[in-house]
């Protein structure tokens, strides 16, 4: 069966909203990972909420009721994006049908692994909001649908940047769980975020896009991403030198 698309329901956005084709691809395949890594951390949180019995007129329940309302938002809106750049190039459908499953196996850990897992997400998203909001390099701050999803999906990750730490610290998560979960986050979505880029762009190659102005542009990208890079890197620091909860 065929499923159509409502155009009018399409982020409006030209072919490479971000500049050039890699700085758009590497954001679209981010876009990708997001609703099965925001179902993850949304279904983990309540997972352990209702085993830790927290009540309810406490301010971390609260809390996690807001980030759950937000992150089902971002999810949401990340669905539509993805729908629409699988149907602007159908061969990118078979992309976000592999993304759609990054997080499977995330799911066979123990609950301590996974809030621990979700901790260490929401502070390498917090750092890539700080990048995003206060540095106009990695995505171009315009009127365009994208770029607008993409700030206000970054405002929103620093309003609740401490929700999923507090949860972990009220749970009693170690500090070597945390700084285990946090490598193991940040391996598993830069290889990922890679992987899927790559996917993206050799799709554009194979619809005529150059080979050889695709990787000029690579070099480019990644040689001025490189201050964002290291201030990145001091926030994913921080997690290492934050004293224990």
């Amino acid at each position: 069966m065929t499923h159509s698309v409502d155009a009018s329901s399409l982020p409006d956005r030209p072919r490479y909203w971000n500049r050039t084709c890699v700085r758009s691809r590497f954001f679209d395949a981010l876009s990708l990972l997001l609703p099965p890594g925001e179902a993850f951390l949304i279904d983990t949180l309540e997972k352990w909420r209702a085993r830790s019995a927290l009540p309810a007129d406490t301010a971390l329940h609260a809390e996690i009721d807001r980030f759950i309302r937000e992150e089902t938002a971002h999810r949401q809106a990340h669905e539509r994006y993805n729908e629409s750049l699988a149907a602007e190039r159908p061969a990118m459908a078979a992309v976000a049908q592999r993304a759609s499953r990054v997080t499977d196996e995330l799911t066979r850990l123990g609950l301590p692994m996974q809030l621990a897992l979700v901790a260490a997400f929401e502070h390498l998203t917090t750092v890539l909001a700080e990048e995003i909001g206060s540095h106009a390099y990695l995505i171009v701050d315009d009127e365009s649908r994208p770029s607008r999803l993409w700030h206000w999906h970054a405002r929103e990750e620093l309003g609740h940047r401490d929700v999923a730490i507090d949860a972990a610290a009220c749970a009693g998560i170690g500090r070597g769980r945390l700084m285990l979960a946090l490598l193991l986050a940040t391996a598993y979505l830069a290889t990922d975020v890679l992987r899927y880029t790559f996917a993206l762009c050799r799709s554009d190659i194979r619809a005529g896009a150059s080979r050889t102005a695709m990787l000029a542009d690579a070099v480019r990208f990644a040689i001025g991403a490189v201050p964002s890079l290291l201030r990145m890197t001091r926030g994913w620091c921080r997690y290492l030198l934050a004293p224990a909860g």
